[in-house]
């Protein structure tokens, strides 16, 4: 007999064959054991889907949890650095503790109603190793842990400043400590950080950006995430300066050179490479995070998606800052995913409804490097599933139902969200 059986559903596997399976889907142990057609078997409890659709978890891939309570605070549009240093930075560098667990929180509901089962939290709250950057961690980390989310904590670290930044700090107000550290004290604020970890908690290493970071900094982190086996995940390629230092080396061979470029290190944005950077990451394993509803809201026009793909990178989706992306709401971003490829795509091949879906899920898995554990529902994975109620009128006429995930589900017609086969989210 089964722990739990979902019966009655339409389920969409993602898994290599991007399968349906109109039947049930058997779980014991947290871990799905079986799916199939016909009658279901026998279990201890059973949830009838309704003729629903059952999907694998969503995964954020890249997201800012800290800056939650920033959200939607600026109405206008705004540069890039009026961004970064007005909104992001003044919203994070006042963070408290009691501040810190608020916005967690406030992150972990919003996850959880939006069918988001995996997050990669890119942590930072300034002034790494300060007395109240490790109260405002450990707060969000006691959230993390209790969420029943399978959370990432990363958090950020940096040692220096490009030295365009000098006068823009200046004119906002802000001392360089505010956003860097010494780098034997941002080192062991990332070490120290690694023992948080535990249940679905798990903490990697990071640095905020390569050109933010000196190359004793990247050495050392990467030998913390070789010694933990942990991922490491940091913003690459995000602008033209970023990719390229000042001595010439582009930043994806950099991190090559420090050993920060394997399976299990995850770079977002990705705007700027260039060919023979994606071929040094696919051929390394590391993965990509796609954030088209923050890169188009911050002003970017082009769409990586389509390049990275072509040169065999694994590349998820990610929801990025709430201050540019407020609603936390995967559906509505694989729709900016499509209609930012259609318009500022580069490759010939636009992405599909199917493509979007296996980004928000399997490919965003690969790029963190647990494919073998979640982002598809087949037998032996865990059992993070997602319930959507397809009864609404905006559901008719009735399509294929990974099109439908994409152009017609709603957030709101999540019913139920479970994490290793135990529920998150319910209405």
């Amino acid at each position: 007999m089964h722990d739990l059986v979902v019966e009655n559903a339409v389920i969409v596997t993602v898994d290599a064959a991007r399968s349906v399976v109109r039947g049930w889907l058997a779980v014991d142990d947290g871990v799905v054991a079986a799916l199939g057609c016909g009658t279901a078997p026998a279990a201890r409890d059973r949830i009838d889907a309704g003729g629903g659709i059952l999907h694998p978890g969503f995964v954020s891939a890249h997201q800012h949890t800290m800056d939650t309570l920033g959200r939607a605070g600026h109405g206008e549009v705004q540069e890039f650095f009026d961004w970064l240093l007005g909104t992001y930075y003044g919203t994070v560098l006042g963070c408290r503790p009691a501040d810190a667990a608020r916005a967690a929180g406030l992150a972990a509901r919003d996850l959880a109603r939006a069918g988001i089962t995996t997050v990669l939290d890119c942590w930072g709250v300034g002034e790494a190793g300060s007395e109240r950057a490790r109260g405002c961690l450990a707060a969000t980390a006691e959230v993390a842990a209790s969420s029943g989310l399978r959370w990432i904590l990363a958090p950020m670290v940096s040692d220096r400043l490009p030295p365009e930044w000098t006068p823009m700090l200046d004119e906002a107000g802000f001392a360089p400590e505010a956003l860097i550290a010494p780098t034997s004290t941002a080192l062991a604020f990332a070490a120290d950080a690694l023992t948080l970890g535990r249940g679905r908690l798990e903490v990697w290493t990071s640095a905020e950006l390569p050109e933010m970071a000196s190359d004793r900094l990247l050495a050392g982190l990467a030998a913390l995430t070789a010694d933990a086996g942990s991922g490491f995940t940091t913003h690459l390629c995000a602008s033209g300066p970023g990719a390229v230092d000042a001595a010439g080396e582009r930043a994806v061979a950099r991190l090559g050179r420090l050993g920060l470029l394997r399976p299990g290190s995850v770079g977002a944005h990705l705007t700027h490479t260039d060919a023979a950077d994606r071929r040094m990451l696919a051929a390394s394993g590391a993965g990509a995070v796609h954030c088209a509803t923050a890169t188009m809201l911050g002003g970017g026009g082009r769409s990586p998606l389509g390049e990275l793909v072509a040169a065999g990178v694994p590349v998820g989706l990610g929801l990025d800052n709430a201050t540019l992306n407020a609603t936390a709401d995967m559906g509505a971003e694989m729709r900016h995913v499509l209609m930012f490829d259609r318009a500022c795509g580069t490759s010939s091949r636009r992405a599909t409804a199917a493509d979007a879906l296996a980004h928000a899920t399997i490919h965003g898995a690969r790029a963190l490097g647990m494919a073998d554990r979640i982002g598809s529902l087949e037998p032996g994975k865990r059992a993070d599933l997602v319930l959507v109620d397809t009864a609404g009128s905006h559901f008719d006429p009735r399509r294929d139902p990974a099109t439908a995930l994409v152009l017609q589900a709603r957030v709101d017609d999540i019913r139920l969200v479970l994490v290793d086969g135990a529920p998150v989210y319910a209405r």
